[in-house]
């Protein structure tokens, strides 16, 4: 059974405001997305159409949705990895296949996310389509489903926390039912609690959530809490849905490596972790060891205990370089938007800013046969050199870089500059409850974010590092600037919700 690739169904919704969707209809679609066309065996239909009813007379219907919700969880995550990564610092816009207003924090506006699909722009559709779908499973579902598999149920509800937790990660402010009003995000952060804690039984990555969630709200108590219990149920933890490479793509794929014009473009200084995802079915990783660590070593470091920070530091930074890489052959030859071309060489030295060391490492020649590239988490820092950082800034600068490096293009870099995406058009113009200008209407950008010049956490000197563009261009220069180091704004700005 064919489903559309990019996910863009035509079918009556209903699950977030002003969406005429029957929302049985969106979980047995959901899960025919996915080639589960078998999982639901309705009696007494005699058409097309799949009703409540249907469902409920199923042999086993909280069973025949799983898949669904399983697929919609895997497209809410590919549909926002790609947005957070290119509005943040950590890849810059080159080509045809995104907005390029999305490089630019500054510029981001409702339009930008109003996708039905799992482009760069469908974040909140996606959100929203998993959060109405739990609703369905765990409210209506559920309820009259005579033998619920418990396993069934706690993943259900970790689904749906999931989405929750998405909601007060990356918006600001989102309704949570139909034409409802606009829920700040620590509302939806609360809501995610109240699922989570129900999903335990799932496994480790439901504690793994649990500390995200409770970090983002600041608890730095109940998130070291939850990270140990993670890390004591999987010291190698690594939860990391795949995608099927037809149906249900990693989109960011498509930008990486796919495209000729490969027009995510990762900042130099991230060069070496790039492309972390070289298959169409390359899985994404939402919950690892090294997250856990990290989230320890912030609360230590919140707490002034800067021993533990740095055990912390160093435990994330050596998990990291256990983890898998592959072997690829590079096609991309590193170029502006003008064709001009960026650093290639890895005689390229960077510096993050201009009161920083310039450090080797960092840039990989390309293009490249056979190139080594991690697929799941690496850093430049060192577990050494961190044990010799004496000051809580350094630490901190340690903290906030590895945090980039290790979880870049996991989409967790947007809400660590602060940034809240707004809700998509859509929802503005047909809930009569949320008018242009409310919270969550427009993008929340905080102060300490560089407004000028435009792209300004993406630009970098000088310009010109090659004497032309063709294969044969040589090196001018070996010593490349950023304009700005964000993890040392991140720093200055107490950036942590632990401070």
């Amino acid at each position: 059974m064919a489903a559309e690739e990019n996910g863009k169904m035509n079918m009556k919704k209903t699950p977030i405001s002003g969406w005429g969707m029957n929302t049985a209809a969106l979980a047995l679609l959901a899960v025919l997305a996915v080639g589960a066309c078998d999982a639901i065996d309705p009696t007494s239909v005699n058409n097309p159409t799949t009703t409540d009813d249907d469902l409920a007379e199923a042999k086993n219907p909280t069973e025949a949705l799983m898949p669904g919700l399983r697929a919609q969880f895997a497209r809410m995550i590919n549909a926002y990895v790609v947005a957070a990564s290119v509005i943040s610092d950590d890849y810059s816009i080159h080509g045809t296949g995104i907005v390029v207003d999305m490089d630019e924090p500054h510029l981001v506006t409702p339009d930008l996310v109003n996708s039905t699909g799992t482009s760069a722009s469908g974040a909140y559709w996606n959100v929203q389509e998993l959060r109405a779908l739990g609703d369905f499973v765990i409210d209506v579902i559920i309820p009259n489903d005579p033998s619920p598999d418990p396993a069934h149920v706690a993943e259900a509800h970790y689904y749906r926390g999931m989405a929750y937790l998405t909601l007060g990660e990356v918006f600001s402010h989102a309704p949570h039912e139909e034409d409802g009003d606009a829920q700040p995000a620590s509302a939806a952060l609360g809501k995610a609690l109240a699922d989570l804690q129900n999903a335990t039984a799932f496994g480790p990555q439901t504690h793994a959530a649990l500390a995200r969630t409770h970090r983002l709200l600041g608890d730095a108590s109940a998130a070291e809490t939850a990270a140990n219990n993670a890390l004591g149920s999987s010291a190698d933890l690594l939860f990391a849905p795949a995608y099927d490479g037809a149906f249900l793509a990693n989109t960011s794929v498509f930008f990486l490596v796919l495209r000729a014009l490969q027009e995510m473009q990762p900042l130099p200084r991230l060069d070496f972790l790039d492309p972390k995802y070289t298959e169409r079915g390359s899985p994404i990783a939402i919950a690892k060891a090294e997250e856990m660590h990290l989230i320890l070593a912030e609360a230590a470091l919140a707490r002034g205990d800067l021993d533990a920070a740095r055990t912390g530091l160093a435990n994330a930074i050596n998990m990291a370089g256990t983890r898998a890489t592959v072997s690829f052959d590079d096609i991309d030859e590193r170029r502006n938007a003008d064709l001009s071309l960026r650093p290639r060489s890895a005689e390229i030295m960077i510096r993050a800013d201009a009161d920083s060391p310039y450090r080797a490492g960092l840039v990989k020649d390309r293009p490249a046969d056979g190139l080594t590239v991690p697929s799941v988490s690496a850093t430049s820092l060192d577990a050494d050199s961190v044990a010799g950082l004496e000051s809580a800034d350094e630490l901190w600068h340690a903290l906030w870089l590895a945090r980039q490096e290790i979880m870049l293009l996991e989409g967790r870099r947007l809400a660590d500059l602060g940034i809240k995406l707004p809700m998509m058009r859509r929802e503005i113009d047909q809930n009569t409850g949320i008018s242009e200008g409310d919270p969550g209407t427009v993008a929340v950008v905080p102060g300490y974010i560089p407004q000028t010049p435009r792209y300004a956490m993406d630009i970098y000197t000088p310009v010109e590092i090659y004497d032309g563009t063709g294969p044969d261009a040589q090196l001018l220069v070996t010593e490349v600037t950023m304009q700005v180091d964000m993890n040392r704004v991140l720093v200055r700005n107490n950036a942590s919700p632990f401070q």
